[in-house]
């Protein structure tokens, strides 16, 4: 009512006709203005320019060299570093790599494969004319790739799954200018794979494969990249477009080693040095005169630096700003200076503030730290820590090698020792020192890591035996309980590096390794399989103490189970932890297996399955939900594909990892101690030492066999975590028998040596 009085009391003012024409067309301006204004902003992007400068043959020795050229000083004093795995799916090579690299999924090429320009003849005849005949279509843009069609088939159908030409096709979307100059001609064949990184889904990319390039006669392959020529390129492209992704394949390296068996020494040395300041000098006038972000990335190091097993590729980035410096930061390999091949189309597309929304690569963008440059320069941070990785790669054979031989030595050893002079203690005492050093053996392949580069592979697990030795004779001495204080050791030792960063399991050989691939963080399976059974096998003093003959001893076991049980689960399942899905399921497999010893014995087989299964979906659900406001990891990628419908990624998804494990099966050095433990010592003397056994060491030793065979079957790498899981069983279980055994024969003497213990 009071807003109706006082509309009524409102007097109007009097408007001319005219009057109110201009207002209306006035209004009408300002909002078409405003409109046009609007517009415009909308369709304004920033300027954004990214220069990727491949370099095939480029390792870090050629890395070193350059960082030692004092007038480029200001290059190298400046930007982002980084090491790349450039692991593809097949044999490591520039094409497979490339393909890897540009489809952010391992990948592989095609025999035949390779980019031409109008006009070159293939077959025969041109190259647009061969497009023709095998797809029906013509061609479309400059560079032409007449067996695109195969390429995509054969990848649709691997392991990986990638699609080929999707990052391509992504730029263009956002219409971002590609183009992809020079090549890595060489006088035997052609060698042109840098327009892989701006196809698209069609096989179609703009670029020149001579641009770049200027006829040398005096150098291999009769080509020479030209600085001038390139630079004069990347300033009309920052000229003519507000965006754009150029390629630059600098093949000069390549063409180089190509010929290098050919080569006289000298002469070979003295084109090296120039090459490598050739490519200095031109990375240093991008750097200077054109603006935009700057990748320099090796597809694959020389034949060289592959004998000599440093695969790691160099990838070095300058940002706008030239002065920034710091280090590469890969989620994907959770590592300072250590990035994927798979990182690498998730970075570009970020640069341009775009992502990969329907996830075709399996790779993180790399985040440019500056806090992991302190004292030293970033490359040589790097370089030294590359180094160390190599040398891991490099003598990882001849240490497993040897490594797993002695094991299996010191197992037959003892069988024999034992069944030869079964009344002797001195013998016995012997023996169980020998097994309690192979239990040891593990916690100083951890401790010892950082010294791996100071020494050879034999010599160093000639150390490894002997401090083994050594402190299992100083464990025997201090704890009542040896073998359950050796595998708390262990337990312990990783437990803290995992929580406190993993510095020591990064480093050791029976660790991951960054140039393999298949892990950069977490737990992997040659120490799972340890961890797993040692948490179990380190509580038997406890469960022993409160015994598992009546319901409330049994409820007491119980409760110490479930508390261990969930440090295994988390740590081993946590995505931010041990990252180790197979290894934390097994490690419920186990908790649910001595529940069933404890308390459901009497229930039927049916009922059994039934809660199994729900026990085993309800474990699902736990490492879900572990992997929630985790870092992303290859666990909860795993969980989006099933929880998306995804199944045929998923089943793809297994049949690789069961292909995996045949091939270790037929080619690892852990098979040779997967069989002895499995199917020859362990049946042997499980069968004739299980009596000498009491019954809570009985009973956790088969919760432990459970969980090994849970291993076997759980994990991408069964049989190596099923090996080592076993070994420690079955040299635990056999310590105990003669353990008891000897204080048997002699417990006076056995109580006296006890009594300063304090296990």
């Amino acid at each position: 009512m009071w807003i109706c009085q006082k509309i009524s009391a409102v007097k109007y003012i009097p408007i001319s006709k005219k009057t109110f024409a201009f207002l209306c067309c006035l209004g009408i301006i300002i909002i078409l203005l405003s409109a046009v204004s609007v517009d415009a902003a909308a369709g304004e992007k920033e300027e954004k320019h990214v220069i990727v400068v491949l370099v095939p043959g480029l390792s870090f020795k050629e890395m070193d060299k350059l960082y030692s050229i004092e007038s480029y000083s200001r290059l190298w004093n400046s930007g982002y570093p980084a090491a790349a795995n450039l692991k593809p799916d097949g044999r490591y090579s520039y094409l497979n790599n490339t393909v890897t690299i540009s489809t952010g999924r391992r990948s592989a090429g095609i025999s035949n494969w390779n980019a031409y320009e109008k006009g070159e003849i293939l077959d025969g005849v041109p190259a647009e004319l061969l497009l023709k005949q095998l797809t029906g279509e013509p061609a479309g843009n400059s560079i032409i790739h007449p067996y695109f069609h195969l390429l995509t088939a054969q990848n649709h159908t691997g392991g990986f799954r990638p699609v080929p030409g999707w990052f391509g096709s992504s730029l263009e979307e956002a219409g971002i200018n590609t183009y992809v100059i020079g090549n890595s001609d060489t006088n035997e064949e052609k060698s042109r794979f840098g327009s892989l990184l701006v196809i698209n889904k069609s096989g179609e990319s703009l670029g020149s494969i001579q641009a770049g390039t200027e006829a040398a006669e005096e150098f291999p392959g009769q080509l020479k990249m030209s600085s001038r020529l390139i630079l004069q390129h990347l300033e009309e492209t920052g000229r003519r477009f507000s965006r754009s992704f150029t390629v630059v394949e600098w093949g000069d390296l390549h063409r180089l080693f190509s010929m290098k068996g050919q080569m006289e020494q000298g002469y070979f040395a003295e084109v090296y040095e120039e090459t490598l300041d050739s490519l200095a000098s031109m990375l240093d006038d991008i750097h200077q005169g054109v603006s935009g972000e700057i990748w320099l990335v090796s597809p694959a190091v020389n034949e060289d630096a592959y004998k000599e097993k440093n695969e790691l590729g160099p990838v070095w980035v300058w940002k706008e700003d030239r002065q920034a410096e710091g280090i590469l930061y890969s989620p994907t390999t959770r590592r300072n200076g250590i990035i994927s091949n798979t990182d690498f189309t998730a970075s570009w597309l970020n640069a341009f503030s775009l992502e990969d929304e329907e996830k075709n690569g399996l790779g993180q963008p790399v985040v440019f730290s500056e806090s992991a440059v302190e004292n030293a320069g970033s490359l040589r941070i790097v370089l030294d820590r590359v180094e160390e990785i190599n040398k891991v790669f490099g003598e990882r054979g001849a240490v497993l090698s040897s490594y797993v031989s002695a094991l299996i030595v010191l197992l037959i050893a003892v069988s024999l020792m034992i069944w030869f002079n079964k009344e002797s203690p001195r013998f016995k005492k012997a023996a169980a020192i020998l097994l309690l050093s192979g239990v040891l053996s593990p916690l100083w392949f951890l401790l010892t890591s950082p010294a791996v580069k100071y020494f050879s592979a034999y010599l160093y697990v000639a150390g490894i035996f002997a401090v083994s030795v050594l402190s299992a004779v100083l464990v025997s001495f201090l704890f009542k309980a040896p073998y359950s204080a050796a595998c708390a050791l262990f337990f312990t030792a990783l437990t803290v590096d995992i929580l406190t960063g993993a510095f020591f399991t990064e480093r050791s050989f029976l660790s991951y390794d960054p140039v393999i691939g298949a892990r950069y963080y977490g737990i992997g399976n040659e120490f799972a399989g340890i961890y797993l059974v040692s948490g179990i096998l380190m509580v038997v003093p406890l469960i022993r103490r409160y015994g598992i003959t009546s319901k409330k001893e049994r409820i007491t076991a119980f409760g110490i189970l479930t508390a261990v049980s969930v440090i295994l689960v988390v740590m081993l399942g946590s995505a931010s932890l041990g990252a180790n899905a197979g290894a934390s399921l097994s490690a419920a497999i186990m908790y649910a297996f001595s529940v069933s010893q404890l308390f459901l014995k009497d229930l039927n087989r049916s009922v059994k399955l039934l809660a199994a299964g729900g026990f085993l979906l309800g474990m699902l659900g736990i490492l879900y939900v572990l992997q929630i406001s985790q870092p992303s990891s290859h666990i909860f990628l795993a969980y989006e594909r099933l929880l998306g419908g995804d199944l045929a990624s998923i089943w793809q998804t297994i049949i690789r990892k069961l292909e995996m494990n045949w091939k270790i099966f037929k080619i690892s050095y852990w098979t040779q101690l997967f069989i002895t433990s499995y199917f020859l010592t362990g049946i042997v003397l499980w069968k004739r030492r299980k009596g000498h056994m009491n019954g809570p060491q009985v009973f956790l030793s088969n919760v432990c066999i459970a969980g090994s065979l849970a291993l076997l079957i759980l994990n991408d790498s069964g049989i190596v975590a099923a090996a080592t899981s076993m070994f420690i069983i079955l040299s635990v279980s056999y310590g105990w028998s003669l353990e008891r055994e000897i204080q048997s024969e002699n417990s006076a003497s056995a109580d006296n040596k006890g009594s300063g213990r304090f296990f």
